[in-house]
């Protein structure tokens, strides 16, 4: 029997699609997968609880996140997040959950798994192999670092060269494909004027405007785009929270004659991201890096406390910017509407990116890593 693991949190899409993609590729090829929340398996309700709810108050207070996050990524915090698993009831809840799975290798794709993961697998006595994947791209939480782990990885060198200044042992650190959902595979290619067809939208300059699986989102942007006359529409994806319908019907009964579509939450992101010119959100990892296969550029309008090294990563590349002014973020989406010169130059900057995408891919690095521990089973 061949087995992974794919353990997430339930904290937002973010680590639960990485965890998903590689799941299922790894069942492509044959092998057994499990996919299951990290705190289902220790059995901790109230970690699971706080996570959750602690992450969508930060969306909704982004300028709170930056500071508390910074706050609280320390060495000491990743001390006290590896305790968790340790205690009776959350061991006993792993060592049976192994039991009855006996993976042949465990990965994480947040980092609080990867802290309790190792210590709780050698409080076991046990000699699995334990997997951390870092899913912002560009940086991990110093408090994530942890050395016992058998391998960290990460889709980007930038990102590489960050976690091995936070103290993660550079020989545990390798760059990985990101793990693409297979839908979005082979999708970057489509061309716009029938991307929107299918999806009932005119043919002009098109705006996506991502709220996210909350539909936690601001319409200032919408209206500074109005009161410049600019001739495009905007697209608006992410679920339907009340203040979002609210914000939004307001908008369009004071600008009637500027086209919103509003599509809640959506399964169907990359014909979106195809059919558009920009994307402009709170853009988490996972969507900002579909972004850059899909060769779209967009607009960080939320810079969380993790997305300031991705700040850095756009200054160098070009394929995109980080903006919380909406004014702003207008002057940004008017100059490349307009400017054929700009548009043609991020378009070859997406083409010299040094990243590799594939969930595939990925699974065969960790297979290779496998068999170089000289795992019978892979």
């Amino acid at each position: 029997m061949r087995k992974g693991a794919m353990l997430y949190v339930n904290a937002g899409k973010g680590h639960y699609i990485p965890a998903k993609a590689l799941a299922e590729s790894f069942e492509r090829a044959g092998y057994e997968s499990i996919l299951e929340d990290l705190f289902v398996v220790f059995d901790t309700e109230f970690w699971e609880d706080f996570c959750r709810n602690e992450w969508r108050f930060m969306l909704r207070h982004p300028r709170l996140e930056a500071f508390m996050d910074r706050l609280s990524d320390t060495r000491l915090n990743g001390f006290l997040i590896s305790r968790i698993g340790l205690r009776k009831k959350h061991l006993a809840s792993f060592r049976k959950w192994l039991d009855e799975n006996n993976p042949n290798f465990i990965i994480s794709t947040n980092f609080i798994g990867g802290v309790i993961l190792p210590y709780a697998v050698r409080a076991l006595g046990l000699s699995i192999p334990v997997f951390q994947y870092c899913p912002d791209i560009f940086d991990t939480p110093r408090s994530g670092t942890c050395n016992l782990l058998t391998k960290v990885y990460i889709a980007s060198e930038f990102g590489r060269q960050v976690a091995i200044r936070k103290g993660q042992r550079a020989d545990t650190v390798s760059v990985c494909p990101f793990p693409l959902r297979s839908e979005v595979e082979g999708y970057a290619d489509t061309p716009k004027e029938d991307a929107r067809k299918a999806l009932g939208l005119p043919d002009r300059f098109t705006i996506l405007c991502s709220f996210g699986g909350e539909g936690i989102g601001s319409t200032a942007l919408l209206y500074e785009l109005a009161k410049r006359g600019l001739d495009c529409q905007a697209v608006v994806i992410g679920g339907k929270s009340e203040a979002t319908e609210r914000s939004i019907a307001e908008f369009s009964s004071a600008y009637p004659d500027f086209p919103v579509y509003n599509r809640g939450f959506v399964d169907n992101v990359q014909e979106y991201l195809a059919a558009c010119d920009i994307q402009v959100g709170k853009t988490g990892a996972n969507s900002m890096m579909e972004a850059m296969y899909m060769r779209r550029p967009f607009i960080i309008s939320e810079v969380m406390y993790l997305s300031h090294t991705t700040l850095s990563f756009l200054k160098d590349h070009r394929v995109g910017w980080g903006e919380n002014n909406p004014a702003k973020q207008a002057d940004i989406i008017e100059a490349f509407c307009h400017s054929q010169e700009l548009r043609e130059k991020v378009q070859l900057s997406f083409h010299d990116l040094p990243i590799r995408f594939g969930a595939d891919a990925f699974r065969d690095q960790i297979i290779e890593d496998m068999k170089a521990l000289q795992n019978p089973i892979l």
